[in-house]
């Protein structure tokens, strides 16, 4: 009897033991060059879930013992590895030569050659580079990348054509989004601080109370030294006094106005300040972006790579996103300051999934504002390139409410960047985003004769540039660099 309780015992710990999760970590390198596999899948055999690689081809995911994962990068033979009592688990993958001649170029997208008969939005490579790229690992291909400075881009900055902007909203489409989404945006006050000796202080802390003390709004200045604040972030301005808070090292300082304020200025120390620039590039990697998405990677490399000769002191992350019931929801790389490394990143991406109209934009934006943002950077952007909506929920609803709110608490500026195939939907939502976090709205126009029609935007005028020159000229604008 006693060994059979015993028994029971070891085998119920046992059992226990295996059920348990616990965090594992390792490096998908290459066998050719010894180099990391950035953007490499880990994959859960039989569940679907998985982690990407990051630049230096490292991993972190969770696992029971009984697991066995699964290591796959394109072009390179996949391996598979029990968990088992292991707490490291690296590997390196050899290059799959055999499936070389598999791989064919059809339109905007790579495929096998046993898919060649389906559409082109049926493209399931997940972590290459897609049609037109001049190199993937383990592949050659002679077909050039489109060359950059293709496609053309306008740009509508609601905060200068504040008159424009009130008048928008008197819309019946603006007016729809205000309801559904709770972005008012009609009352600002302007907030500018300097030091002694009139220099621009950036990075500053403000906050925005109502007449009971309930914060409305919490941002940090600019370059400029100033922000725009808005009384009625989330609902119609009612109050008839505010208060404007700001903070300086542990000192904290504040002014009581009435609602006629529109502007107001703080005169603090000096302090020093920092040249550091973040700038990530957040893309909507689903099938509907196929008709584009090789141009805008070949437009973001040579962003990146003009940014590198212009702007000493910065870092670059990208975020990939489809939908709930692709091949991922969000794949994200942690900022670097290693240029190269993010440009080869972008040549592994492409796009595919998708199904519906709208797109995980509320669970990308989650992950965006997670990242390790430099919290005394001079400038804090954020690139969203997409061509449709988040779905409209009650939670995305509050989760896009709180990502904005972050984005404004940490100063990150969004400048979303409309493809084609948007709705008036897409484009007023997209203005709401830019106008709350003190960003720009860009979108992509026909004149390049590229891709899918364009929406045209709702304004008075607007200029066309390269898409790849007005980019940059925001990043240099932003950061306070003199061309």
């Amino acid at each position: 009897m006693k060994a059979l309780l015993t028994f029971i015992i070891v085998l119920t710990t046992s059992i226990q033991i295996q059920g348990q999760e616990r965090l594992i970590s390792g490096k998908v390198t290459s066998a050719s060059d010894n180099l990391p596999l950035a953007g490499a899948n880990i994959l859960i055999k039989g569940t679907g879930k998985g982690v990407t690689a990051n630049f230096e081809g490292l991993y972190q995911i969770k696992v029971k013992p009984t697991d066995i994962l699964v290591f796959n990068y394109l072009g390179f033979v996949t391996q598979e590895k029990k968990v088992g009592t292991l707490n490291t688990i690296s590997v390196v993958l050899e290059e799959d030569t055999s499936s070389l001649d598999e791989i064919v170029i059809m339109g905007y997208g790579t495929t096998k050659r046993k898919e060649i008969t389906s559409a082109v939005t049926t493209v399931k490579s997940e972590s290459v580079s897609s049609a037109l790229s001049g190199k993937v690992r383990g592949v050659k291909i002679n077909n050039q990348e489109p060359q950059s400075g293709l496609l053309t881009a306008g740009e509508i900055n609601d905060l200068e054509k504040w008159g424009e902007w009130k008048e928008n909203l008197k819309k019946d489409e603006y007016k729809e989004i205000q309801q559904n989404w709770n972005f008012y945006l009609e009352n600002k006050i302007q907030v500018a601080i300097n030091d002694n000796n009139g220099v621009p202080l950036n990075n500053i802390k403000v906050s925005l109370f109502n007449e009971t003390n309930q914060l409305i709004m919490a941002a940090r200045t600019d370059f400029t030294g100033e922000v725009t604040l808005f009384k009625d972030l989330n609902q119609k301005c009612e109050d008839d006094y505010y208060t404007v808070q700001i903070r300086q090292n542990d000192k904290i300082f504040g002014k009581k106005i009435t609602n006629t304020y529109n502007r107001i200025e703080f005169t603090l120390d000096e302090q020093s300040q920092s040249n550091d620039i973040d700038v990530m590039f957040t893309i909507d990697a689903t099938g509907s972006m196929g008709d584009e998405i090789n141009y805008l990677k070949s437009e973001l490399k040579n962003i990146i790579t003009r940014l590198d000769k212009s702007i000493d002191d910065k870092r670059v992350a990208l975020t990939f996103y489809r939908d709930f019931g692709d091949a991922y929801v969000v794949k994200d790389f942690d900022f670097n300051s290693d240029i190269d490394a993010v440009k080869d990143i972008l040549s592994h991406q492409g796009a595919g999934g998708g199904g519906d109209y709208e797109e995980a934009v509320e669970q990308a934006l989650k992950v965006s504002m997670s990242k390790s943002w430099n919290t005394n950077a001079k400038a804090k952007l954020l690139f969203l390139l997409l061509d449709a909506p988040p779905h409209f929920t009650k939670e995305n609803v509050a989760i896009i409410k709180e990502q904005i709110k972050l984005a404004q608490a940490k100063g990150i500026k969004i400048i979303p960047v409309v493809a084609s195939g948007a709705n008036k939907n897409v484009e007023f939502l997209m203005r709401f985003f830019s106008v709350s976090t003190n960003g720009t709205y860009v979108f992509i126009t026909d004149d390049s004769g590229i891709g899918n029609p364009h929406l045209k935007p709702s304004t008075d005028n607007f200029e066309v540039e390269k898409l790849n020159d007005l980019i940059v000229r925001l990043i240099e604008k932003y950061s306070g660099v003199i061309s």
